[in-house]
């Protein structure tokens, strides 16, 4: 959990970072919109994307062995039943939990709100002579409300306005409805919501509201021309605001508004772009989790034959032959009980889920008393798995077997019996 979070939260500030260098500045505002949505999903979810097994760097290769291995006697860990715990997993999804509880309660609030505007006052459609989208409805109150659109409804406070001014918000809040940027908010909220600890991600979101906005003023420009425009948004500069996921008239910072009406489209801006799929690759390369190929048998004897300086000599237990010493843990075997009993702990998910049995964890003692390819040939699962994998690699050196006087690499499995009382 906490490798995905600090992934996604890297993901997402190199993107905004290289969002605001590059098409934060220019007027390609679909192009923008489409990049923010496009690496706000990728940071979030790519951090459990695995690779094909091609693209696995070789440190990650699992060298493979054979059936036969010296193991250890069993050893029990034993714990205290535990009553249920809260980990990071669990604070997680109350994170996920109060951003939808607040979602909800913004689209209820809003939702309540239209409902009671139709109910009270007269609702127009394009029918009616005014200039909006078939599918929209558009409510007229006698006062000052800030104009907004959610999903298809138009609302407009009318006190002050006169007709030019009516069809310039008309067109603005129009454009919002025919390209559905309520859906845009959603969609952006609910990633939010699953990564609701990264604070770009929010930003990220802010950006696509402001995205919007500069699209709707756009096209509002080209309805009522750009002086009678301006002059509309200073005049409605101080209105009151509603919830994130309406469309506002006064949402974005006029300044910035007016900014980028007076941009023009550069050139390469499109170009700007296609700096974001290095970066992509790069964080898929090193985040992402290499899949474990499945190997034929005689693929695996050529694997063995090209790494034969780390392929671990397999005996049987039962059929040691004359001459093999062992390898041995520091001080004996003894010591290596010790030392796993006072340095493994029984995990508190697996304690709480009420999860025990046998986890086995194979690995190989190098000629040079190294410990490497440590893995888990039987798992159960709750945490114990990685808990036995962690003890297992803090291991000091062994001291390596012997065999017709030589050292030799030796594969080893030790039996952890997990057990609650």
């Amino acid at each position: 959990m906490i490798h995905w979070m600090i992934l996604s939260t890297l993901a997402t500030g190199l993107f905004y970072g290289l969002y605001c260098l590059t098409l934060r500045r220019d007027r390609w505002l679909q192009l923008s919109i489409v990049y923010l949505m496009t690496t706000l999903w990728f940071s979030i979810v790519f951090p459990w994307f695995t690779l094909p097994g091609n693209l696995a760097s070789a440190s990650q290769k699992v060298i493979p062995t054979e059936e036969y291995m010296m193991t250890l006697d069993e050893i029990d860990i034993s714990a205290n039943a535990a009553s249920r715990t809260i980990d990071l997993t669990d604070i997680h999804f109350i994170g996920i939990a109060l951003c939808m509880a607040y979602l909800l309660f913004q689209l209820g609030v809003q939702a309540i709100t239209i409902v009671r505007l139709r109910r009270r006052h007269t609702v127009y459609t394009a029918a009616d002579g005014f200039d909006i989208p078939r599918k929209a409805s558009l409510i007229l109150l006698d006062d000052d409300t800030a104009p907004y659109s959610f999903f298809n409804q138009i609302v407009v406070g009318t006190r002050g306005l006169n007709d030019d001014e009516l069809r310039c918000i008309l067109a603005h809040e129009s454009y919002h409805v025919s390209r559905n940027h309520t859906y845009d908010l959603l969609a952006a909220w609910l990633l939010c919501c699953g990564a609701w600890f990264n604070p770009f991600a929010w930003l990220i979101m802010r950006e696509i509201r402001a995205v919007h906005e500069f699209q709707a003023d756009a096209a509002s420009i080209g309805a009522c021309g750009r002086e009678d425009y301006l002059h509309l948004l200073y005049r409605q500069a101080t209105g009151t605001g509603y919830g994130h996921i309406t469309n506002n008239f006064q949402s974005i910072n006029i300044k910035k508004r007016i900014v980028m009406m007076n941009k023009t489209r550069t050139r390469f801006g499109a170009w700007k772009v296609a700096a974001a799929l290095p970066v992509a690759v790069l964080l898929l390369m090193v985040g992402c989790k290499p899949a474990t190929p499945e190997t034929s048998a005689a693929e695996e004897q050529v694997a063995a034959a090209q790494e034969a300086t780390v392929e671990p000599i397999i005996f049987k237990n039962d059929s040691m032959p004359d001459g093999l010493v062992a390898p041995e843990f520091p001080n004996g075997g003894e010591a290596l009980y010790k030392y796993i009993a006072e340095n493994l702990h029984y995990p508190e998910q697996a304690k709480s889920d009420g999860v025990q049995g046998k986890v086995v964890v194979q690995f190989t003692v190098m000629d040079n008393g190294d410990i490497v390819n440590v893995e888990v040939a039987k798992g159960i699962g709750g945490g114990c798995d990685e808990e036995a994998l962690r003890v297992v690699k803090s291991m000091p050196k062994w001291k390596p077997a012997i065999y017709e006087g030589k050292p030799v690499n030796v594969q080893y499995c030790i039996p952890i019996n997990f057990k609650l009382r």
